[in-house]
């Protein structure tokens, strides 16, 4: 049944506009109508009969809380916020856990529920946190779906649906009634325990500006579609969803809501974390899927009572029913016909009711008479529907099992406002004189005693526990030692002056009074406690501690104050503030003069400032604590006035550390330093660009561009710009500025930075003249060197002739150093437009280089003439020695002819001596023979003919070729057969005789003519013969695979034991008669050999895999790593799988083994490379699609399988990173079972991907 507006206000008489017959108060709205059917929308409120104690509960906390909120303390304490809470949710068939994992999406304050208990714990009392964390866990277990339906409310029926079409053509006798009032209507906010703007407070993090989304669960949609559906379809079902509260619209009076993902995350579309309810930059957001409008009705914060939210709920649906029945008794009154035998409102009634109107003062009868009409028919009509409403009720209350009315029920009565009451007789005398007694007001003493203490106290009471009058503005220390000054001063006037006056004032007005109710004397201590004195220095203990407190929360407050006020201009500086350009003009000034002053310091750190902008806020805080404990310790007066009862000094209670109002002032001060800091930082960036020139090393600037050659125009436009620069800084850069509470010096800054730009033009001129001056030497120290070897006087007709050709090349030399010279003195015109200062030695040295190329051109005349004379002494000195020369050609021929007497092979080695030395003269008379033909031709003389010299060289050739190799093979032949077999190389051994041999043979035919000397030559070569049959046996035994299994083969086939010992040697052999076994021993050997090679073979193999490790890289920011392709691996395991199966010889038989754990080792490695890049292409492919939150929501299986491969892709990829060598990672069963499920997982994630896409 739907009423339009109109009606609805029709039905409502107009003494019952503000309150209906069943106790209920409202307003209504016409322009609140439905979109449907104009529906009435109206808004109820008033508690209801069985919600007394919660609505009680509420309208306290309630009014609690707008006393919070004007005096802003709006900070409450709370334990961490359980991050489980989506499992929770999502596992609540299953009963509910108060596990915590770690979940950041929502603030720790979005859990913490609301208790009326104080801050401050009493013994014997719950702590505050305690009971908070308790409540927490009892409301997380609580379920509002179930804790509705156990008061019979199903929570898909609270929204108000349309009725179809279907139904309203249905035929029944009891007329269809449904729910068509919005809920939220009748909603009661005296259950709410918090206003809106409080809970949204609740997604504010500690010293964080954003406000994170607030954990609630909401009445929603299960499905979320776009456009979104007619939310009073009868096709939607509606269920209680875990949801983030975004923001609150006033205008709406509705939260803005966001469906949580499947793992308890409120992200938007990019997968981020909704901050400050979604708005940026002013930008007011679109609705998403999963976004809601929601009113408070449908809306469960997880920070309140779902139990009081299910009253609140169950008080709204009452309500709702009640309305809805009122309207349709109401509507059904309006609709009744008016009966004519309906006795009607007679002529007599009606004119009384004119007369006492008429009769009102203030009336105006000529427009009275003019609404004389309409009023007596609305009158009419008011009486005819009360008939009608009689009639009514008594049929409804005749059959209301029929006709399913109910009708309103009467209000109560209620006591009048007015009354009298009897006053009883009053003993007045009686109680004059017990208010005498209980009084300390009847001594004039006591009268003074209060009077002069309350001016004590008043005088402290004005005292301030801090300085707040500054002239200039102070360092952090300087501000520091002034206000602690200031707490000594304080306290030790309290503890020592303060309370030595107020003993004195009590003294001089009690000390005469004598025994009774104020005796000072008193020394019994039950007496004292009954005396009015005891009472009198209680209420001057309590004057007391009150001055304290208004003094320190004075002082607290006008210290605050200070801070505040020097900090209003900068409490709206957003977080990421950018100061701009500007940093001379400040636009934070405060209204008087700044408190702190700092320096601008540039390091190498960085931008800072001399006091950390931290360490002002610990420093305000903990003045603020040592100004209220200079208040504590202060001695009550008991023991100095009367310390006879007393034995113990006890302390006046002051204002403490931690409370509340103490708190919320630091709190204010505390965040208005940090937001004063923000400007600070953002004026310290803008200086971060000239960090690079405060840190800049000149002498490193200088290395840098002494690399590279720079041209005088270069250097000049180098100077130039830092000379503009330097001007520039001096016009852009201030001296001080002042920025919030703050005074900047920036004047130490500026003068560096402008120092250094003026020391870097000066360095570049500096540089450009020292390399002008290393020019110059250069040039000098050429001509220098020129000048030098011109002096060089030649030893030799060699030199002569060489020093001349040189002379030749001077000219040429002379022209680098003379471009050299003009280059230098062009540049030199820089350094005097610059007015740079040149040293005089530089100038000296620039005079000197330009006299150099003519000084060597006269210098060089004068050789020339030197050089004549030095070649007539030289051809003299040549014809002397080419005499000598001759004569020591006869000596030669006389001694080479000489060694054909020798012929004793026993002085074989002495013989040999002398052939060499003889061989190094024939040397050296062959050098000299050389010299002597070059002379001549640099003389221009004809050359002598040295033929003689080369027959004497060629006779001397088959002497040393005899003797030089007999004396070697003497040495070598004893050495092998008496040296450690062990140190023989056989193959040196095999060439050395070969060539020996060779020699002895070529000897043999050389000495033909010489029978003596071809003896000894025979006789050495047939030696040489009998030792060659050796060679195969000692390369037998010194083959490097023999092993101890092959010497113990040989020694059974040959019967001779044979170990191969360290001194053994091979003469050790000869006498064993090894010699008559080589065949037997070369075949063991040659076995040995080829297993050898096979042993080689491997280690080879193994060798080359030792440096074979994957490239594993950093794959984008997925904290993971990718492979780089194994191009390498996979050629070497094709060669080396090739060479292990050619290993088929029987010889292997030893390594048989080792040789199989290595073929299997490969092709194990074979098959994980294979399935490792295959993997890696699937995970290539498939990471950027799976990394999405809505192909995970959109594919759940395909989602999970992929999850699963990346954990173990993950793992097996960090255990690469870490162990690269390719063949200690691979051989392992495990990877390759590992590699192969993922590619199966792969697989099938894939497939289910394709199958998604195909129905798309």
């Amino acid at each position: 049944m739907w009423v339009t507006s109109d009606l609805l206000v029709l039905m409502i008489p107009a003494t019952a506009k503000r309150r209906t017959s069943c106790g209920l108060s409202f307003d209504f709205h016409t322009d609140c109508a439905s979109s449907n059917a104009g529906t009435a929308c109206a808004w109820f409120r008033g508690p209801g009969a069985t919600s007394t104690q919660h609505t009680s509960r509420a309208q306290t906390s309630s009014s609690k809380q707008e006393q919070t909120r004007h005096h802003h303390h709006n900070r409450l304490t709370t334990f961490q916020t359980p991050p489980d809470l989506f499992k929770l949710i999502e596992k609540e068939s299953r009963g509910p856990t108060t596990q915590q994992p770690q979940i950041d999406d929502f603030s720790p304050g979005g859990y913490t529920p609301k208790v009326q208990l104080p801050f401050k714990t009493m013994p014997g009392q719950i702590h505050r946190k305690i009971e908070i964390e308790r409540r927490r866990r009892e409301y997380l277990k609580l379920d509002i779906a179930q804790l509705l339906a156990e008061k019979g409310i199903d929570s898909n029926l609270l929204m108000p649906r349309h009725q179809s079409s279907r139904e309203e053509h249905v035929t029944t006798e009891v007329p269809p009634v449904s729910d068509y009032l919005p809920l939220e209507m009748f909603d009661n906010e005296d259950y709410d325990c918090r206003t809106p703007q409080d809970w949204l407070a609740l997604g504010y993090d500690e010293a964080s500006p954003d406000r994170k989304p607030i954990p609630a669960k909401a009445l929603l949609p299960t499905t979320d579609k776009s456009p979104p559906e007619d939310p009073k379809s009868p096709s939607l079902e509606y269920r209680w969803h875990f949801v983030g509260v975004l923001d609150y619209s006033k205008e709406k009076s509705q939260y803005l809501v966001q469906k949580a993902d499947e793992n308890g995350r409120v992200r938007n579309k990019e997968g981020k974390p909704i901050l400050n309810g979604g708005y940026e930059k002013g930008i007011t957001p679109m609705l998403t899927a999963g976004q809601y409008w929601v009113p408070r009705i449908r809306l469960l914060f997880s920070a309140e009572d779902p139990r009081v939210f299910a009253e609140r709920v169950q008080f709204a649906l009452n309500l709702r029913k009640n309305t809805q029945a009122n309207i349709l008794y109401n509507l059904s009154v309006d609709c009744m016909p008016i009966w004519s035998g309906t006795p009607s409102l007679d002529t007599h009634s009606i004119q009384r009711i004119k007369e006492r109107v008429l009769s009102t003062p203030g009336i105006r009868p000529e427009i009275l008479q003019e609404c004389i009409g309409p009023l007596e028919k609305e009158i009419k009509l008011e009486y005819d529907r009360t008939m009608n409403r009689i009639v009514f009720d008594k049929i409804v209350m005749s059959h209301p099992e029929d006709l399913h009315i109910t009708l309103p029920q009467k209000e109560p009565e209620r006591t009048p406002q007015m009354g009298r009451v009897s006053v009883p007789d009053y003993a007045f005398e009686k109680n004059r004189t017990a208010f005498a007694i209980s009084s300390l007001l009847t001594k004039p003493e006591v009268i003074c005693v209060l009077g002069e203490i309350r001016a004590e106290c008043i005088r402290v009471a004005a005292m301030s526990l801090f300085h707040t009058t500054f002239t200039k503005p102070l360092r952090l220390e300087e501000f520091e030692r002034t206000q602690s000054q200031k707490h000594e001063q304080v306290g030790l006037f309290l503890r020592d002056q303060w309370v030595t006056t107020l003993r004195n004032i009590i003294h001089s007005n009690l000390r005469d009074i004598g025994p009774g109710w104020n005796n000072l004397n008193e020394s019994c201590w039950k007496a004292y406690k009954m005396s009015k004195l005891c009472r009198l220095m209680s209420l001057v203990r309590y004057n007391l501690q009150d001055s304290l407190r208004f003094m320190v929360q004075d002082s607290l407050v006008r210290q605050a104050q200070l801070l505040l006020d020097a900090c209003q201009s900068v409490l709206t500086c957003p977080q990421d503030l950018v100061w701009g350009n500007d940093l001379i003009t400040s636009p934070y000034k405060p209204k008087k003069t700044p408190l702190f002053l700092v320096d601008l310091v540039l390091d190498q750190t960085g931008v800072c400032y001399s006091s950390p902008l931290e360490n002002f806020e610990i420093s305000i805080i903990n003045l603020f604590d040592k100004g209220i404990l200079a208040t504590h310790n202060v001695p009550q007066l008991d023991k100095f006035v009367m310390p006879q009862p007393f034995t113990g000094i006890f302390s006046l209670e002051s204002v403490g550390l931690l409370e509340p109002a103490v708190s919320e002032l630091k709190k204010k001060v505390r965040l208005a330093l940090r937001q004063a800091a923000i400007p600070l930082r953002a004026y310290a960036a803008e200086y971060e660009k000239h960090l690079e020139l405060h840190n800049l090393d000149i002498e490193t600037l200088l290395k840098a561009h002494s690399q590279g050659e720079q041209t005088a125009q270069e250097v000049k436009k180098q100077a130039v710009h830092h000379l503009k620069e330097q001007e520039k800084l001096d016009h852009s850069l201030p001296s001080s500025i002042v920025i919030g509470p703050f005074t900047v010096s920036v004047k130490t800054v500026r003068q560096a930075l402008s120092k250094k730009r003026r020391a870097l033009a000066s360095a570049v001129l500096d540089h450009f003249a020292l390399k002008l001056r290393n020019q110059v030497d250069d040039a000098c120290e050429q001509c220098k060197l020129i000048s030098k070897k011109l002096y060089e006087k030649p030893n030799s007709i060699e030199e002569l002739a060489e020093h001349r050709d040189w002379m030749k090349q001077i000219p040429d030399q002379l022209k680098s150093p003379k471009e050299l010279i003009d280059k230098t003195l062009s540049d030199y015109e820089l350094l005097d437009e610059f007015f740079h200062n040149v040293s005089d030695e530089d100038l000296v040295r620039k005079w000197n280089e330009i006299g150099w190329p003519s000084k060597i051109m006269n210098q060089m005349k004068a050789v020339a003439a030197q050089h004549d004379e030095d070649e007539e002494h030289f051809q003299k000195m040549h014809l002397v020695d080419q005499n000598n020369f001759q004569d020591g050609l006869d000596s030669l021929q006389v001694l080479v002819a000489g060694f054909e007497t020798r012929t004793d092979i026993d002085r074989a080695h002495e013989t040999a001596n002398e052939v060499r030395r003889a061989s190094e003269q024939l040397k050296e008379t062959q050098t000299m023979a050389q010299t002597y033909n070059n002379r001549e031709r640099l003389f221009g003389i004809p050359i002598t003919n040295y033929d003689r010299l080369q027959k004497i060289i060629k006779d001397f050739q088959p002497f040393r070729d005899l003797w030089a190799t007999t004396s070697d093979w003497l040495r070598c032949h004893k050495s092998w057969l008496n040296d450690p077999l062990s140190i023989i190389d056989p193959e040196k051994l095999e060439c050395n005789v070969l060539d020996a041999l060779k020699t002895m043979h070529k000897c043999v035919k050389q000495f033909k003519d010489i029978p003596e000397c071809q003896r000894v030559a025979a006789d050495i070569c047939s030696k040489i013969e009998d030792f060659r049959s050796y060679i195969p046996l000692i390369q037998s035994l010194r083959n490097p695979g023999m092993r101890s299994r092959h010497w113990q083969v040989l020694s059974d086939q040959i019967q001779i034991n044979i170990k191969p010992k360290a001194n053994l040697t091979f003469s050790c052999c000869l006498e064993l008669g090894l010699q008559d076994h080589v065949d037997e021993i070369v075949r063991v050997a040659e076995a040995a050999g080829k297993e050898y090679a096979i042993e080689q073979a491997l280690d080879k193999m193994e060798h080359e895999w030792s440096t074979v490790i994957f490239d594993v890289l950093p794959y984008k920011e997925t904290g993971t790593y990718i492979l780089k392709s194994p191009d390498e691996a996979f050629q070497l395991l094709d060669d080396h799988i090739a060479t292990t199966q050619s290993m088929s010889s029987p010889f292997k038989k030893p390594f048989e083994e080792r040789i199989a754990t290595w073929e299997s080792k490969l092709r194990l490695t074979q098959d994980v490379l294979e399935e490792w890049l295959m993997c890696q292409s699937s995970w290539l492919y498939l990471e950027p699609i799976f990394s999405s939150d809505d192909i995970n929501r959109q594919l759940p299986v395909e989602g999970k399988r992929y999850q699963k491969m990346e954990r173990t892709w993950r793992k097996v990829m960090k255990n690469a990173f870490h162990k690269r060598q390719v063949i200690d990672l691979c051989p392992d069963g495990n990877l390759l079972d590992s590699l192969k499920e993922c590619n199966k997982l792969l697989e099938l994630v894939q497939k289910g991907l394709s199958e998604y896409r195909e129905t798309k």
